[in-house]
């Protein structure tokens, strides 16, 4: 083999139509067996990544993506035929051709029905509506889109799930919990509220509360279909994915075990894990927890206890 040359990859094949991709034609009916025999053709030969436009080829048609032609351009021939070259053009048949090859979105048995170009596949899965989470009980097997998790918890399981809920001024939500699992599906401003902001983010909360000996704790994990993606390099470096808010809880009135407390006010804020519990409820231990005395827990609070949620920082997309 010349020196230069790589060693080509393997050849594999797609289908175009039924579960494959398929090409997007105007005013032609496609043949309904298609197939693209070799999809390595529609891949850089330099990255190996997807091509997508900006596409270059050589003057033999050697075809890559434009950060690679960037970066061979030192060279001065091609990477394949190894031709002297004075500079890659664009091939806009080639952009034409790969834009026009549309691939069913990887979510597509949760009920995604879009169908993006096979270069964007990855990128439509990062941020795909239908991306499916499971189920945080024990012995249940469900995966499902966010909201048919939401559906699911509610008609199943019977878990307290809140998803009609107004903010104060201040971007905090008041909810009363319950022992146990309690989902929140809350709004969050992508901008500064103090500025006036209009765009928000939908964000699934799980509060678990677990009544110890000494009180109750509550710890929060933020449900994200996408975190794994993020974890494995896909959208990101985990770090990337993560919520910080505020728990607060606030007695002005208590009498309890014949001590009196008034006017106690407690907060936390701290950073919440993102999870497709993928692999289970995470270790309570490995969260943090806020903490409630039996001291500081008023006489109403007996059943369940109301607090204040604040979302500062959210950095995924949950719904």
């Amino acid at each position: 083999m010349p020196a230069g040359r790589r060693e080509p990859k393997r050849k594999r094949s797609a289908p175009l139509n039924g579960g494959g991709s398929e090409v997007a034609s105007s005013g032609l009916a496609m043949a309904p067996s298609l197939a693209v025999e070799d999809a390595d053709a529609l891949d850089c030969g330099v990255c190996f990544l997807p091509l997508k436009p900006p596409i270059f080829q050589c003057e033999v048609g050697h075809v890559v993506c434009s950060p690679c032609r960037d970066k061979l351009k030192a060279t001065g021939k091609c990477h394949v035929c190894c031709v002297a070259t004075d500079g890659y053009r664009r091939c806009h048949a080639m952009e034409r051709l790969v834009e026009s090859i549309r691939v069913p979105c990887p979510h597509a048995a949760h009920g995604c029905t879009a169908r993006p170009a096979y270069h964007d596949r990855e990128g439509h899965r990062s941020s795909c509506p239908h991306a499916p989470c499971h189920c945080p009980g024990e012995a249940c097997s469900f995966l499902g889109s966010t909201s048919a998790l939401l559906d699911h918890i509610s008609e199943v399981h019977s878990w307290p799930c809140i998803t009609n809920l107004e903010a104060d001024k201040y971007g905090e939500f008041a909810v009363h919990l319950h022992d146990g699992f309690n989902f929140l599906l809350a709004d969050y401003p992508t901008a500064n509220m103090k500025q006036g902001a209009t765009a928000t983010v939908q964000c699934l909360l799980l509060l678990t509360v677990a009544r110890q000996p000494v009180g109750r704790t509550i710890s929060v994990l933020c449900i994200d279909p996408h975190a794994a993606a993020a974890a494995n390099g896909g959208d990101g470096p985990a770090a990337s994915k993560h919520m910080e808010c505020r728990l607060t809880y606030f007695n002005d009135s208590n009498h309890h075990g014949g001590y009196q407390v008034w006017d106690h006010y407690q907060h936390s804020n701290f950073r919440v894990a993102c999870t497709d519990l993928s692999d289970g409820m995470p270790n309570p231990d490995g969260c943090f927890q806020f903490v409630l005395t039996n001291s500081v827990i008023g006489a109403y609070d007996s059943d369940g206890i109301e607090v204040g949620v604040r979302i500062y920082k959210y950095t995924g997309r949950c719904v």
